[in-house]
């Protein structure tokens, strides 16, 4: 199979990196894109004048658009289905589990293969040797699609055959990353209410991070072996340090909701008798 020639699906900002990738090193790149004029501002690629011609030409699809409607309408549009016999799909839109399973349902039966795959960096991060890509699929089809994948990015992690692993992964790092995110956004607020210079709070941020990372893996361990025996961190100090922290947006009259939230879900996991546990206790109480 000729996998340096391949067709990309979808130009917007990291469709369009990902076909320039492609083209540095010396991939005969077809695209299509439902706005004509962004295929045509891409050059050296060539632009098919229909889905079909793209993914007739190519055995290697790679499809980056909004959603997974839109994925689905460009299956829709291939009335020929006979043309996905043999070709590899390597999909980079985001979707939930349950929509990646049901695309690699439907892609089996009509004898083509699948890739799910997760970008979480911005298109001008891709291509480096430490970029993350995350995919999951049949093991045959990823050994089709590594060479190109190892264009977007050096560091591929293959999670194993269920498409809707790398989805999943996906969800759980961006729920990681909104949540921690959120609670930044917060801490802004605070300093800036509190009179503390936001260059010292993004310096003590960027130095103490490390650490909390080993300390989450810890927690993350603690939940896979189910041995909540206090190791690091009793679920009854954080009761009582996120109890000040709501109290002290309350009394700054800030937006309190997202860190009531907090509260409430340790008071919960203490009221539940976790408190003499590890912290990690507090999944007992989510899930």
């Amino acid at each position: 199979m000729d996998t340096k020639q391949i067709a990309v699906i979808g130009l917007g900002q990291m469709g369009t990196r990902l076909a320039e990738l492609l083209l540095a090193q010396d991939y005969s790149v077809s695209v299509w894109n439902r706005t004509r004029s962004k295929a045509e501002a891409l050059a050296g690629v060539k632009v098919s004048e229909n889905l079909e011609e793209a993914v007739h030409q190519s055995p290697l699809v790679v499809i980056c658009v909004l959603d997974y409607q839109a994925v689905h309408r460009i299956f829709d549009g291939i009335k020929d289905k006979s043309i996905l016999t043999g070709k590899t799909f390597i999909n980079f839109t985001t979707a939930d589990p349950q929509e990646a399973e049901q695309l690699e349902a439907t892609l089996t039966r009509l004898n083509a293969g699948y890739i799910n795959g997760a970008i979480q960096v911005a298109p001008d991060q891709m291509g480096l040797p430490e970029t993350t890509i995350i995919v999951s699929g049949k093991q045959e089809h990823f050994e089709n699609s590594r060479d190109a994948l190892a264009v977007f990015g050096g560091n591929i992690k293959y999670l194993g055959d269920r498409a809707a692993l790398a989805s999943a992964m996906d969800l759980a790092t961006l729920t990681w990353l909104y949540g921690s995110y959120t609670g930044l956004i917060h801490g802004i607020i605070l300093s800036q209410k509190s009179g503390l210079p936001l260059s010292a709070f993004s310096e003590i941020l960027g130095e103490i991070t490390p650490g909390f990372t080993e300390f989450f893996k810890h927690q993350i361990g603690v939940v896979e072996k189910g041995d909540f025996t206090i190791s690091q961190s009793p679920l009854s100090i954080s009761v009582a340090a996120t109890q000040r922290i709501h109290n002290a947006f309350r009394n700054t009259g800030m937006q309190p909701a997202f860190v009531k939230t907090i509260s409430d879900l340790l008071q919960k996991a203490e009221s539940d008798g976790l408190a003499d546990q590890e912290l990690a206790a507090l999944v007992k109480v989510v899930e």
